[in-house]
């Protein structure tokens, strides 16, 4: 029917052209920004889900640096550990010596002065080894590995001062002196057992990093599939869309143009 008040085919035409030039649109914005979703509107249940995994990988990275930061601090004392032990050797050495019977007290003086040095020098250790600020010996600290209250990891050092390690004889005789051989001994074991434990919470903060590492990539990769753009796709639409919009403004000329026929049934 020849209608002048209503032409169907230009409406038609109009709601089908704006349709192509929001899809443009969209396209466009997709491949402007490399995302698949930009607004809520583009796939609400799809970014609450993207939301949720991108939170989820900054967590992982921030418990990924908690756990090098530990580790950081572990080796710090393994450190101070080892030069420690080096000062203990080396007092045991000097105690053994003064404890023979062939050591003179002049001798047993002079090698006293040398482990009241060696006390010092320990003292000093514990007290001035420091981590970002706090004292590395004699602490605990809990890491956080993980979103949840339980994924926290506990490590412990023992104070390496010479009170604390129980170093308090002296050699100025030799039944001392064999006091202080014993006293040092034991400190050596304490050191190497808190070592150990230190070396075994070091592997396991190592392993974390690792597993952590291969949960930043999968949720990653879930989180790129449901919000990153596939720019091939993307491309194809661009190409369809711009014909479409093309061929929209076209047919909606020829529609307006058809109502101009009805003024040739006037003359």
């Amino acid at each position: 029917m020849a209608s002048i008040l209503n032409n169907i085919a230009s409406i038609k035409a109009t709601r089908r052209l704006g349709i192509s030039e929001r899809g443009l649109n969209q396209t466009i914005n997709r491949l402007s920004t490399g995302r698949r979703i930009n607004e809520a509107a583009d796939d609400a249940a799809g970014l609450q889900i993207a939301n949720n995994l991108r939170a989820d990988i900054r967590i992982l990275g921030q418990a990924r640096r908690n756990a090098n930061d530990a580790n950081g601090r572990i080796a710090t004392a393994e450190g101070v550990h080892e030069e420690a032990t080096n000062l203990l050797t080396r007092a045991a050495e000097i105690a053994e010596q003064a404890a023979s019977g062939t050591t003179s007290s002049a001798g047993r003086i002079a090698l006293n002065q040398e482990w009241v040095e060696i006390q010092g020098a320990l003292t000093a250790l514990d007290s001035d080894t420091r981590f970002d600020g706090t004292s590395v010996f004699g602490q605990q600290f809990s890491v956080r590995v993980g979103e949840r209250a339980t994924e926290v990891i506990s490590i412990s050092t023992i104070p390496i001062d010479a009170t604390n390690l129980g170093l308090t004889a002296n050699l100025i005789t030799s039944t001392a002196a064999g006091t202080v051989l014993s006293q040092v001994t034991a400190a050596i074991e304490q050191i190497s057992a808190n070592s150990g434990s230190l070396g075994a919470k070091s592997q396991r903060l190592n392993t974390l990093i690792n597993s952590i590492g291969i949960s930043i990539e999968n949720i990653t990769a879930a989180e790129s599939q449901i919000r990153d753009a596939d720019i091939a796709q993307e491309v194809v639409n661009l190409t369809k869309f711009q014909v479409l919009n093309q061929t929209g403004v076209s047919a909606l000329a020829q529609a307006n143009q058809s109502t101009q026929s009805v003024l040739s049934l006037l003359n």
